[in-house]
């Protein structure tokens, strides 16, 4: 009752009061992001285009697919400009990749059959280049059989050869979200702005009463 009585007979009080919660909101609102979450982008039903989010080892991925030759998407591995793919020479984390989008294709009701518009997907991670120069890729596959497997190991790997054509799955880092969004500051100088504005109004105001 009594703090209802002062800010009743305190304007500027109330006032100050009122602004700083919404200070208090901006914060909030300009510290709080969102929890990762997987997303799956669908071209059309039962076609994948791009999956959002996906987690591996800490770091979140966006993977998307492009169907081309290994040679125009990434270059030769033997070549100083050689784009290298995600997890080239990382057999270990190649296997959890093609693990976690089986998995996640499994998830779906129902489950998506195509990917890119194309019923299986590489992920290369090692290169073998023969003995004429013809470049071969060991490569882990996503088949859609009767669900989406993985094949493990190297002898159920396909190896293809670097100049043919087919559907890679390209993995880019997930840009992290921004702590403070600038919508999110510009409202919180607002609030200052005003704050201070009335502030000073109300020591001019009392200056010239006195």
């Amino acid at each position: 009752m009594l703090t209802k009585y002062y800010l009743a007979n305190n304007p500027f009080k109330a006032k100050a009061c009122y602004l700083a919660s919404l200070i208090g909101i901006t914060a909030i609102v300009a510290n709080t992001t969102p929890a990762a979450a997987v997303e799956m982008i669908y071209r059309n039903p039962g076609n994948v285009s791009k999956i959002q989010g996906l987690v591996l080892d800490g770091i979140n991925y966006d993977v998307t697919f492009k169907y081309d030759s290994f040679l125009n998407l990434f270059g030769s591995p033997n070549s100083s400009d050689f784009n290298r793919p995600t997890f080239w020479d990382n057999s270990q984390i190649a296997k959890k990749a093609v693990d976690n989008i089986a998995s996640l294709m499994n998830s779906q009701q129902p489950v998506p059959t195509k990917v890119n518009s194309y019923p299986s997907a590489l992920l290369p991670y090692r290169g073998v280049v023969a003995p004429n120069g013809t470049l071969f890729l060991v490569s882990k596959v996503d088949s859609y059989i009767t669900r989406w497997d993985n094949f493990i190991g190297e002898s159920q790997d396909i190896f293809t050869q670097g100049n043919e054509q087919a559907n890679y799955a390209i993995f880019s880092v997930q840009e992290p979200p921004k702590t403070v969004p600038e919508s999110n500051l510009w409202v919180g100088a607002v609030v200052t702005f005003l704050l201070g504005a009335t502030f000073n109004k109300y020591e001019k105001g009392k200056a010239n009463q006195d």
